[in-house]
């Protein structure tokens, strides 16, 4: 354990330096989650996105969490890299953070790519492009492992790509398992195309959740528009950038996945694919001193620089 987290795990329990050498005193993981849970601020109604580009307007049944509360609930409670920017999360109201059943969509943020013209969508070869992707995770599983995080498989389509030409919404779903486990998780993908770009939303979670994700896409997509002036229909052909890609870059990851797999799993890769997450729902597997050093860096305590 390095000495930054020790430190830290032992001024959680408020113990003196002379008790540094033993091992932290045990408390119920469950309880450290808990706190954590009842911690974050949901919140209702229109949430502005990127400065007024477009606007997440939440329906009665879900709510959202802004990105440092996401952070707690990514890296905290489910276990995934930390760091990861993000504009928000969002959830079925009723959602239970603590259960197997928890599902939400993350608002990774808009790409300043220009417009994405989608004449190609037509010409989308599913089976080849997973397996482009499966070779792409392999090579990202390396920086992975070197990183202290599990190797990830990319099992196959949950839901092969599917593009709505009117509403210029384009949406997919992987199968995705840490190796070795057993449990299967759902990274649901959606690009929303606008006038200088596209909104990158990913809404993750167990693979026993999908038809709830799949009869909640329509809803979902609704509730994310570009505001008057950045919607695709805007784009002025004389002014605006148009991308270096259509549709099947976009999924495939603009600049190439094994490129983007060798600058490492939070690098290109995700930027322009989205980033793969694991719901780990059974996050108290972590310990109680990981969790407790979780808390402390979420509630916005400093660690203690290592020597």
């Amino acid at each position: 354990m390095k000495t930054a987290l020790l430190i830290l795990s032992l001024g959680w329990f408020g113990l003196s330096a002379t008790a540094l050498a033993q091992e932290p005193p045990k408390e119920d993981p469950a309880v450290v989650v808990q706190r954590l849970v009842d911690s974050l601020q949901w919140k209702d109604g229109t949430i502005p996105i990127e400065t007024g580009l477009a606007n997440l307007k939440l329906e009665a049944g879900y709510r959202y969490l802004d990105p440092k509360d996401t952070e707690k609930i990514l890296s905290g409670l489910w276990g995934n890299p930390p760091g990861g920017k993000t504009l928000g999360m969002f959830f079925p109201r009723d959602t239970d953070l603590r259960s197997d059943s928890v599902w939400g969509v993350i608002i990774e943020g808009f790409e300043d790519e220009g417009y994405v013209k989608d004449d190609d969508a037509e010409r989308l070869d599913a089976p080849k492009l997973l397996k482009e992707m499966q070779e792409a995770q392999e090579a990202a599983n390396e920086e992975r492992v070197k990183a202290g995080y599990r190797a990830l498989e990319l099992v196959g389509w949950a839901l092969p790509p599917h593009y709505d030409k009117e509403s210029k919404k384009l949406y997919w779903a992987t199968d995705i398992k840490a190796k070795g486990g057993s449990g299967h998780s759902v990274n649901y993908y959606v690009r929303i195309l606008g006038r200088k770009g596209y909104l990158v939303l990913n809404a993750i979670g167990g693979l026993e959740q999908l038809p709830e994700m799949q009869s909640a896409t329509p809803q979902i997509l609704s509730m994310v528009e570009f505001t008057e002036g950045n919607r695709y229909a805007d784009f002025n052909p004389k002014t605006d950038k148009v991308a270096a890609y259509g549709i099947l870059g976009l999924i495939a990851g603009a600049a190439g996945l094994k490129m983007a797999a060798k600058l490492g799993f939070l690098a290109l890769f995700a930027k322009k694919f989205g980033v793969i997450l694991l719901v780990l729902k059974k996050f108290w597997f972590l310990g109680a001193a990981a969790l407790m050093s979780l808390w402390k860096r979420f509630t916005g305590q400093k660690n203690t620089p290592e020597k």
